[in-house]
């Protein structure tokens, strides 16, 4: 029984010592969480290493090489084989398509790497942004006071009850248009960036109001604690209180928001993007790539040009699911019992 107890004592302390420790710990039991995450990795390093991790050009068409099924095959014919920028990555020959060639010819996979790098962009650039103005809005309403509070709250309330899907179209859409003065602005501004930038404006105005809603709740119950009126007592001013004392302690919410928000951003741009208002071409998005494949879907082998991009947007928002509740159970002390 001492030896349990001993054991009991010094787990107890190192969870006390080495709290990143201990949240890394649990969260490595969970292990959807765990395969999500090294999913998650991989395919950001896959984004990054596009140029380098394939043979081909992705905008590169090659007529001959049209709706091709999946392959590990290389042509015997040399002519059949379109001109590459290398001859061989690691196993992936020039002329091999592992995922099928689209209606120009282009490799699938190639487009779905260098699609990744857009559609992750902008999950990752429109989550994070997005709940940090949540948790901004958020601790405002909770520790601003009644009037700011009030103010705040019903602020969110009109935006939550805005149909946020034919308003995205609406402000997508006059972005879009030259004859918009503001749209030659950014077009003139930001260049063949700008669909890229209007997509991740228009995701963060619409999607912060859950997280501010959830940061404004945990705000208004930590505000009374015990630890917040030693700091009134001080005499620390509101911003040191709530930057040193109340937001570190929602630290756990908000990443688990933020989690989760990245995933619903993806969906947003691919969304968007299959309607024909999100990424223009010539960039690449998985969202883009369904939008052109629903033309050739039933042409010989054309399911591909729209199966594989789908498919890498599920498998990223699942894994973002899974890691956004693996960290909720990791973080928060009243499901710590269960890991």
């Amino acid at each position: 029984m001492t030896k349990y107890i001993h054991k009991f004592s010094r787990q107890r302390r190192r969870d006390t010592e080495f709290p990143a420790r201990t949240t890394w710990r649990r969260f490595r039991r969970h292990k959807l969480a765990l395969f999500g995450g090294v999913v998650l990795v991989v395919l950001v390093l896959c984004a990054i290493f596009a140029p380098w991790l394939s043979p081909y050009d992705f905008a590169r068409q090659h007529r001959r090489a049209r709706f091709s099924a999946p392959t590990l095959a290389v042509p015997s014919d040399p002519l059949a084989m379109p001109q590459c920028k290398q001859p061989v990555v690691l196993w992936w020959r020039c002329g091999m398509h592992p995922f099928g060639t689209d209606d120009l010819g282009r490799d699938i996979l190639t487009r779905v790497l260098h699609g990744g790098r857009v559609s992750l962009l902008v999950g990752f650039a429109a989550g994070l942004a997005s709940t940090l103005l949540g948790t901004i809005i958020g601790a405002l309403a909770g520790f601003g006071g009644r009037l700011v509070d009030a103010s705040l709250s019903r602020f969110v309330d009109i935006m939550l009850s805005i149909p946020q899907l034919p308003l995205l179209l609406i402000l997508v859409g006059l972005l879009a248009n030259p004859e918009v003065p503001v749209a030659n602005w950014l077009s003139q501004t930001l260049g063949g960036a700008k669909s890229i930038v209007i997509i991740i404006a228009v995701i963060v105005v619409l999607s912060w109001m859950s997280t501010a809603r959830l940061v404004r709740g945990q705000v208004l119950s930590l505000k009374e604690r015990e630890f917040v009126e030693a700091a009134r007592a001080l005499g620390l001013s509101k911003r040191r209180i709530v930057l040193r004392h109340i937001l570190p302690s929602t630290l756990s919410v908000i990443i688990v928001q933020a989690t989760l928000m990245t995933g619903e951003a993806i969906l947003i741009e691919s969304g968007l993007s299959f309607l024909g208002l999100g990424i223009q071409p010539p960039a690449v998005s998985w969202g883009n790539m369904l939008s052109r494949a629903q033309e050739f879907l039933y042409y010989p082998n054309g399911v591909y040009i729209a199966l594989f991009p789908g498919l890498f947007i599920f498998l990223t928002v699942l894994c973002a699911n899974f890691v956004g509740d693996g960290l909720r159970d990791a973080l928060d002390p009243r499901l710590r019992s269960r890991l």
